[in-house]
């Protein structure tokens, strides 16, 4: 079996690489948002190879390869592949967004820093906090509301909801899905993440003014 041998403490951004793979979401809430679908970059040549492969079927030979070249190509299935190809659309979409990384994080970071200021001093949400060695790409901005808040997360999500803010609740644990529910499994960390976090929004547009009303109906809760 294909395995990665990753090491995410080495890792540095999808566009500069260092010694292995990282692999990105294109989904429209995403900090490169596309259609839909994903990338993978790498700096292994062997990795390339195959997860080319692996994305178009099994063949040895790219369907582009074969449509451009002057002589009859008939391809060969090597491994069981799979159909992960992006459409030309979505592709043509995510090398555009491409263009807009540096701004797009930069306006992120900014929301943050925003969202920082104006919930500091509510004593029953932890804020995020960041590595000294790295950088969130601040997909949405999490906090986690503590055992001493005066309602919970799922209240305070509702509460937001019926004042027109829109949330998410904390990352799911893949191992507490009906269909792993027979795996053995101790994460209690990734658990009271789950059910503790709220997600608040973060993307290109939101103003100061839009994270002021956030805050002002949180401190109005006490």
């Amino acid at each position: 079996m294909f395995k990665f041998p990753l090491d995410f403490s080495k890792h540095r951004s999808i566009i500069i690489l260092s010694i292995s793979t990282c692999l990105q979401d294109l989904i429209p809430h995403r900090y490169i948002p596309s259609v839909d679908g994903g990338m993978i970059t790498t700096n292994n040549p062997e990795y390339d190879k195959m997860f080319r492969l692996l994305r178009q079927h099994g063949m040895s030979v790219s369907d582009m390869a074969r449509h451009s070249a002057k002589k009859i190509i008939i391809e060969e299935y090597v491994t069981t592949g799979f159909n992960y190809r992006m459409t030309d659309i979505q592709a043509s979409v995510g090398i555009e967004q491409l263009k807009k990384l540096e701004y797009m994080l930069k306006e992120r970071r900014r929301i943050a820093e925003i969202y920082r200021e104006y919930l500091k001093g509510i004593s029953w949400l932890k804020m995020p906090s960041e590595s000294e060695y790295c950088k969130s790409n601040w997909q949405s901005y999490p906090v986690r509301v503590l055992k001493e808040a005066p309602l919970s997360r799922d209240e305070l999500m509702q509460y937001l909801l019926d004042n027109g803010v829109s949330s998410r609740p904390g990352i799911m644990n893949a191992h507490k899905e009906k269909v792993y529910m027979n795996a053995i499994h101790d994460l209690p960390e990734s658990e009271k993440a789950r059910d503790e976090v709220v997600l608040f929004p973060v993307y290109k547009g939101l103003e100061e003014n839009d994270v002021k009303v956030i805050s002002d109906l949180i401190h109005r809760i006490g």
